[in-house]
């Protein structure tokens, strides 16, 4: 049985459910897969050939999306827009989330390149170090993902860096983030933000960070973000240095308290403080060994 354009739309979207098309991709699949369906389409209208069938379906894939695809397939905010199939309704297996994590994790890298060329270092905080005693919960929502240091002194002439160190309260931004892999969806944003918010609270700057965000979630995103100091960060998967702060986070004042409480928790994070305090010394004394970021894992 020939099916029509909808059904053919949300199949493929389905079968591609890790993957983030746009319509031109869409219309480009349909084209190569479908040749029965491109044939009758082909004859009742005055669009003839390649390329002038796959502009109508181009157009078809975004005329549909806001009324008859919206519940079943979603898109992201960013243009071109990227189509998927919305699996919010769907329970997720075990072997599901695994998946969805390891794909987190090769993100971890790809943030440090982007932070890198922005002269912050980062550090991975890996939540499975942290102490058990506590329970099974005790830790939940305590750590960001990846931290970061930008040291405001580092490109500065010694003369500078010396007036800086004496006078400035100031000589470093400590950063949070939290890293969703793929698309961040409506059924899940609150869950990711308060999130970000619960794991971030100690830092200077903190974000949220993706590769992209649904279109109908981007608003309620700007209004938590607005309300709670919360940025946000569009990771580029391909090409980390062309990621970009979609939402700027608004700077807050440390809270040692809970950085002294996470140091208590987690040896990544008592490595991350050390980094930092061999990043100050070695202003004044050049033989200080240089700390370890994940970017120099990479390089």
């Amino acid at each position: 049985m020939l099916q029509n354009l909808n059904q053919i739309i949300i199949s493929l979207l389905k079968s591609k459910s890790n993957q983030y098309l746009t319509a031109r991709e869409i219309a480009e699949f349909i084209w190569d897969n479908e040749q029965e369906f491109c044939n009758k389409k082909m004859k009742n209208t005055t669009r003839k050939g390649k390329d002038e069938l796959i502009s109508q379906i181009i157009a078809e894939v975004s005329s549909r999306y806001p009324r008859s695809l919206c519940k079943i397939i979603s898109r992201t905010a960013d243009r071109p827009h990227r189509y998927y199939y919305n699996d919010c309704s769907e329970t997720k297996t075990a072997s599901e989330k695994r998946k969805n994590k390891q794909e987190e994790l090769e993100l971890y890298p790809k943030l440090a390149q982007y932070c890198d060329s922005l002269g912050i270092k980062t550090l991975r905080i890996d939540e499975k170090t942290s102490k058990k005693d506590g329970g099974k919960n005790h830790n939940i929502w305590l750590h960001a993902d990846i931290v970061g240091y930008q040291d405001l002194a580092e490109k500065f002439n010694d003369e500078t860096r010396e007036c800086l160190i004496e006078f400035s309260s100031e000589r470093s931004y400590l950063y949070a983030f939290e890293v969703k892999d793929g698309i961040i969806k409506t059924c899940d944003l609150r869950e990711y933000f308060f999130q970000t918010v619960s794991n971030s609270s100690w830092a200077n700057y903190s974000y949220l960070v993706a590769e992209g965000i649904e279109e109908k979630a981007k608003e309620e995103l700007q209004l938590l973000c607005s309300s709670f100091n919360i940025g946000y960060i569009q990771l580029n998967r391909e090409f980390p240095l062309d990621s970009d702060i979609v939402i700027q986070a608004t700077k807050t004042d440390l809270d040692w308290r809970m950085i002294n409480r996470i140091a208590e928790e987690n040896p990544d994070f008592r490595k991350y403080l050390k980094n930092i305090s061999l990043s100050y010394k070695k202003h004044s004394n050049k033989d200080i060994q240089n700390p370890v970021w994940d970017i120099d894992k990479i390089k």
